[in-house]
């Protein structure tokens, strides 16, 4: 919003008017105006605040913008009114009508620093990363206090990849505001991403501890997946979201960490609780699978002590002879995961039963 920075080039010689209907008509979404044009008839700039005020202290924002928009029709050059009806139209969800509120409030005053700290985070939330920290830039110049915009610097940091400034930030914004819960939420997974996971785990739970909305506890299952601690991870998941999808981040969390028997293993339990619908969990499944394959072989190898023939997907997709050796991935229910290396030279991954494998040589 260039208007924060500096004023349009042509405002010096064309001022806001002194009554804007356009403005007004832009800034509206609530019923037909004439259905309080009769009951709610403003007679001045000051009647417009007023009654609006009013009227959303008593629960009627729909009748407070309309109140306010009304007073544009006599007073459009002050920044007060478009400040209010930005913040309904924000609570309100209408993230363009507030966008379009606090930019004519900042036209009007470009040193409106609540202004441009809100208008910073409906351009974050729409992904202007550029203009959103210009913005948050110039509220913090205006009011250092402003912790809402070093916390919006460390999200524009954090995108970027330089977690280490964003760090920085949220240690700013909770300088000012110890007690953030967002905040501690995002410089919790801010730590995770630049590998400090003691100190992203502590920035979580005090982020949950403190009511951080929804997030925290995936986030905190990611970091503890990331620490190989599995079973709290799971728990930490499935309290933001169902086990199927709780599977697939633990794969995913495995197979960062170079784990790929168990992301194969975290992902084939995800496709079993949601087989209809999670393509997501297909195509990890496959990829870790894959990697699998390219890891190098590992010290756990075992003979074959009778021909045996390989399943994959309930398909016999090899056959393991008397005297082979191949590499034991993990076993389960009596069944072995290996990979062997067919005649053709060829690694391929399948099951077999643990009884037709022997360490002996």
């Amino acid at each position: 919003m260039a208007g924060c920075a500096t004023q349009p080039a042509n405002d010096a010689q064309q001022p806001a008017q002194k009554g804007d209907k356009d403005a007004a008509s832009e800034l509206y979404a609530g019923e037909p105006s004439i259905v309080h044009s009769t009951e709610y008839p403003v007679e001045s700039a000051a009647d417009g605040l007023q009654r609006g005020d009013e009227a959303y202290r008593q629960g009627k924002p729909d009748l407070a913008v309309y109140l306010y928009v009304q007073s544009l029709a006599f007073d459009a050059t002050r920044p007060e009114p478009f400040l209010k009806i930005g913040a309904i139209h924000e609570q309100q969800g209408h993230r363009s009508l507030a966008e379009k509120a606090y930019e004519l409030a900042l036209e009007r005053d470009p040193k409106q620093a609540g202004a441009c700290e809100r208008l910073g985070l409906l351009y974050l939330q729409d992904g202007r990363t550029d203009e959103a920290a210009a913005l948050f830039k110039r509220a913090i110049d205006l009011d250092p206090k402003r912790w809402r915009s070093h916390n919006g610097l460390g999200v524009v940091a954090d995108r970027g990849g330089d977690f280490n400034a964003a760090i920085e930030y949220y240690d700013r914004a909770l300088e000012i505001e110890p007690g953030a819960a967002a905040v501690l939420n995002n410089r919790g997974y801010s730590r995770y991403l630049a590998g400090d996971l003691p100190g992203a785990e502590s920035d979580l739970k005090s982020a949950i501890r403190l009511g951080a909305g929804a997030g925290a506890w995936t986030n905190l299952g990611k970091v503890q997946a990331k620490q190989g601690r599995y079973a709290e991870a799971l728990e930490s998941l499935t309290r933001e979201m169902d086990i199927a999808h709780a599977y697939n981040v633990l794969g995913e969390g495995a197979m960062e960490s170079g784990d790929y028997s168990r992301a194969v293993r975290y992902f084939e339990s995800a496709i079993s609780a949601a087989p209809r619908y999670f393509e997501g969990a297909q195509r990890n499944l496959a990829l870790a699978n894959e990697r699998l394959l390219a890891a190098p072989t590992a010290a756990n190898s075992k003979v074959v002590v009778t021909d045996t023939p390989v399943i994959s997907d309930g398909a016999v997709i090899g056959l393991v002879e008397r005297n082979d050796r191949v590499e034991v991935l993990r076993t389960q229910s009596g069944s072995t995961l290996v990979r062997f290396r067919n005649r053709t030279g060829a690694d391929h991954i399948g099951w077999v039963p643990s009884t037709s494998l022997s360490d002996l040589p």
